[in-house]
């Protein structure tokens, strides 16, 4: 029945007679949007009645109505598309950024931004557009109502960041777009495309998007080279920062692999493969140095993943002991120990024994298998738009850093934190299995789109809550971490939030600094750790009564120190003139008594100094009447010049500060002659 309407739809339109289509073919083209305009009754995808509602949002927003400008409908058209496309990808777990999908998330959200300034919208005004996306879809796709709110943010927080530079990097391309017509030219130069790119965050198809109205183009020639110097500038400082810590550059002379066995084995013989110092190819290291040893076999698990490298000790068979501070990837198939020979030498060709230090493993494994049990918290309690954007497993804590918009609250960080340690507390078996990446996806492994994985992956799997690709060491139930403390996260970027977290004796160590301050903060007010928190409220009551009361005496002295001030007020032209020192007011409370005598004054000029805590203060008050004749900003401004401050103001009032108090007299004095030169 459907086709049939749809056949009747297109005849009727194109003033055909009911007939088959010409062509036949599996893929008619006849999307959502397609189908539902032929059902009712309009011509364009974008009046059907959903697509109608993103629209009448644009048209309240912007006061314009859709069908009355076409230039206008162009941007009413871009904004709905790409608000509904941005709010499935949000849905999705798409969060911007300048890589893969995110990337293509972040250029449908400014090319909307770029519109929306077109028709007049010069606030954020995308997540908005969003809110409707939901209400109209949400039915159909309830996950846009589950996300709602987060899409909203994520989009406002993007609309904000790009609002920034916006408008900076469109000012400079109508300067050069002017430019171009000037000269009757038709191509902008890929170096200001490039600028455009680098500096103010417009890809270049929305810089072709804007151009394209003006009927001009990009040199893309030009902004492909600039592109591509960046990339290779960049892909230099990541090898810089990779090879820096182990200084090792010569590796091309070692052709075989270092085979990792550490998994199973915290010990290990081998045989020194090569030795280096400071990159430099060495037969020979002897006490004292420090150099980095590779040898055939290593239970040392060299740090990748966000797992740091481990430590331990190499020792030869003739007995000579070397100290492992660090254990490195100079390249994916090597393993470099990077040693201190702490007695006798070692020597390329050496069988050795290798021993990782226990401890320094053990505590790392705690929280490498406690950073799986959070990313799947996280992901559980803030949504699936949670991904991995960096981390840190070392011995001592955990840090994860992962995409999500917007500071976590107190109450949502200690449901997070009790989420964790009720899954410790589970005792659950970590099960790790080598597996092909298809097999482990279907198994339900956690990967990204646009992560790298080979063909082979090994998946870590915890209980029924946890299962991830990962290379590093874990415990074997998950009970064995003991205890998980989440003390505080931060934001680090644009869309990225931090935690660091402790575990096992580190967790302890924590809590027990905490009972430690408690308790001294108790005995500082005289109680005991149970009642430190009720008496330092009663503290803080106590001090805020005692501040009103100093507030109170201090305006009381403002009020009595007023007749004494007024008695050295002069007539200078028939202007009652007052120009004077009063100590120990800071800048509010001279502010305020030279109002009161402004007002007591009538017709005049105020000028007071004060010193509070070896700083100057500086005002300088003139009524209404008098400002043709002094100026309060311009009196101030060389005064405080003269105290080694700077300010200034309005005509009639104008305030500064200073470093020099024991210039205020001379301050004063010039103050005097001012007065008396405006004359």
């Amino acid at each position: 029945e459907l086709w049939n309407l749809v056949f009747i739809q297109y005849n009727r339109h194109e003033d055909r007679s009911l007939s088959e289509l010409p062509a036949k073919h599996v893929d008619t083209g006849m999307g959502l949007e397609r189908i539902t305009a032929v059902l009712q009754n309009v011509l364009s995808n974008y009046d059907v009645d959903f697509m109608r509602a993103l629209t009448a949002t644009t048209e309240r927003l912007t006061g314009q109505e859709y069908g009355a400008d076409p230039a206008a409908d162009i941007s009413f058209r871009v904004i709905d598309d790409h608000a509904r496309a941005v709010s499935f990808l949000i849905a999705d777990g798409v969060m911007p950024s300048n890589e893969g999908r995110g990337y293509v998330l972040r250029r449908l959200l400014r090319r909307a931004a770029r519109h929306g300034r077109l028709i007049g919208l010069k606030e954020p005004f995308l997540h908005k557009v969003a809110t409707t996306v939901a209400a109209v879809m949400g039915d159909a796709y309830p996950e846009l109502r589950a996300e709602e709110q987060r899409i909203a943010e994520v989009i406002r927080t993007e609309e904000e960041r790009f609002g920034e530079t916006l408008d900076r990097g469109l000012v400079l391309l109508e300067e050069a777009t002017a430019k171009l017509k000037a000269e009757k030219k038709k191509t902008l130069p890929g170096e200001v495309a490039f600028r455009l790119y680098d500096t103010y965050g417009f890809p270049l198809d929305l810089t072709e998007d804007i151009l394209s109205g003006e009927g001009l183009t990009v040199d893309q020639a030009v902004f492909a080279k600039l592109m591509e110097e960046q990339r290779t500038r960049a892909r230099e400082a990541r090898v810089s920062v990779v090879l820096e810590p182990m200084t090792l550059t010569a590796t091309a002379t070692v052709t075989s692999p270092s085979r990792f066995i550490g998994y199973d084995h915290l010990a290990a013989e081998s045989t020194v493969l090569a030795i280096y110092d400071n990159g430099t190819g060495k037969q020979e290291a002897v006490e004292g140095q420090e150099v980095d040893i590779l040898t055939a076999e290593t239970p040392f698990y060299g740090e990748s993943g966000g797992q740091v490298g481990d430590r331990g000790t190499i020792q030869t068979s003739r007995g000579d002991i070397l100290e492992v501070i660090d254990t490195q990837h100079p390249t994916p198939q090597l393993i470099s120990h990077r040693a201190r020979v702490k007695k006798g030498r070692v020597q390329v060709g050496d069988k050795v024994g290798l021993s990782v230090d226990p401890k320094h493993r053990r505590r790392t494994m705690l929280n490498h298998t406690a950073t799986h049990i959070l990313h799947s918290v996280l992901r559980r309690e803030l949504g699936a738009h949670v991904r991995q954007a960096g981390s840190l497993v070392a011995p001592d804590r955990l840090r994860f850093d992962f995409h999500h918009t917007g500071p976590i609250d107190d109450e949502k960080l200690a449901q997070i934190e009790a989420q964790v340690n009720r899954y410790i507390r589970e005792d659950a078996g970590v099960t790790i299995d080598e597996m092909g990446y298809q097999d482990a996806i279907r198994a339900g492994a956690l990967a990204f789109f646009g992560d790298k994985y080979g063909d082979r992956v090994r998946v870590v799997k915890i209980g029924g809550f946890s299962t991830e690709l990962c290379g590093g060491t874990h415990v074997e139930r998950s009970g064995e971490i003991g205890l998980f403390k989440l003390p505080f996260e931060s934001g680090v970027a644009a869309g990225v939030r931090r935690v660091e977290a402790f575990t096992g004796e580190s967790a302890l160590d924590l809590i027990n600094s905490y009972e430690q301050r408690l308790k001294e903060i108790g005995a500082l007010v005289r109680g005991s750790a149970d009642d430190a928190v009720d008496k330092v409220k009663k503290l803080l009551e106590r001090q805020k009564e005692l501040e009103k009361e100093v507030e109170k005496l201090r305006g009381q002295l403002e009020k009595d120190q007023i007749p004494e001030l007024l008695d050295k007020k002069q007539s200078v032209d028939g202007a009652n003139i007052l120009i004077s020192q009063v100590d120990g007011l800071d800048a509010r409370q001279l502010r305020d008594i030279a109002d009161q005598i402004k007002e007591k004054l009538g017709s005049g000029v105020v000028i007071l100094a004060s010193t509070a805590d070896a700083n100057v203060n500086l005002v300088a008050t003139v009524s209404k009447d008098l400002t043709k004749k002094y100026h309060a900003g311009n009196i101030i401004k060389e005064l405080a010049l003269m105290v080694g401050g700077g300010g200034g103001g309005r005509p009639d009032f104008a305030q500064a500060g200073g470093k020099e108090p024991h210039r205020i007299a001379a301050a004063l004095k010039r103050a005097e002659e001012l007065v008396r030169q405006a004359n």
